[in-house]
């Protein structure tokens, strides 16, 4: 299974990040570095992280997202467009891609973060299922991610969500999850909601 970093910041000139993001930051991170894919969002709504911008990196290991940060973070280039924009970065977590349904698209993104007890792939697999059932008309896509760097949130879950309609989503999400199946999913796996937040993808 693949991994994720995201890298959150507080940006002063959005517009200027993401001018320089589009026109030809996107490519030299895909370029110099080994990251399967990456993208960005801005949280809305979540408390003391609104307003952060997050830099998501997705990686086939440990490792190779260790020397791509690296490589990434000794580019003068980007360094040179942080400054311009004024990106002040304050943290940067990991977790680990248990189980994903559908793509990695839409205009918003929910991540409910999740305490519960350790679950291998497969029972994430059937998780995912099941919650994919429930969430799959009113989400683009749905992953289970495990956070195994990330200060306050280390051992937690992050289930994300990638959606066009945040409304059409809580309410399927809200009916989703009083299902019996799902109570039955957060009974034996001892889960517990700890917080939520709505992004939207730049």
């Amino acid at each position: 299974m693949t991994h994720t970093t995201v890298l959150s910041s507080r940006v002063a000139d959005l517009n200027g990040l993401l001018n320089d993001w589009n026109d030809w930051g996107k490519d030299h991170v895909l370029g110099e570095s080994s990251a399967l894919g990456v993208s960005m969002s801005q949280t809305m709504v979540g408390g003391d992280r609104a307003g952060e911008v997050n830099a998501s990196f997705q990686w086939e290991s440990i490792d190779q997202a260790m020397e791509g940060i690296a490589t990434l973070t000794a580019s003068s280039r980007l360094m040179d467009m942080y400054q311009s924009s004024g990106v002040t970065p304050i943290r940067r977590s990991m977790a680990k891609l248990l189980a994903q349904r559908g793509t990695r698209e839409g205009q918003y993104t929910s991540i409910l973060m999740c305490t519960g007890d350790m679950a291998d792939e497969a029972t994430s697999s059937s998780n995912a299922d099941t919650m994919w059932d429930g969430l799959s008309g009113a989400a683009n896509g749905y992953a289970i991610n495990h956070v195994i760097a990330g200060g306050e949130y280390t051992g937690m879950y992050a289930l994300v969500s990638w959606t066009d309609s945040l409304d059409a989503f809580m309410e399927a999400a809200n009916t989703t999850n009083t299902s019996a199946p799902v109570q039955q999913i957060m009974s034996n796996q001892n889960i517990k909601f700890v917080s939520r937040s709505l992004s939207r993808i730049l």
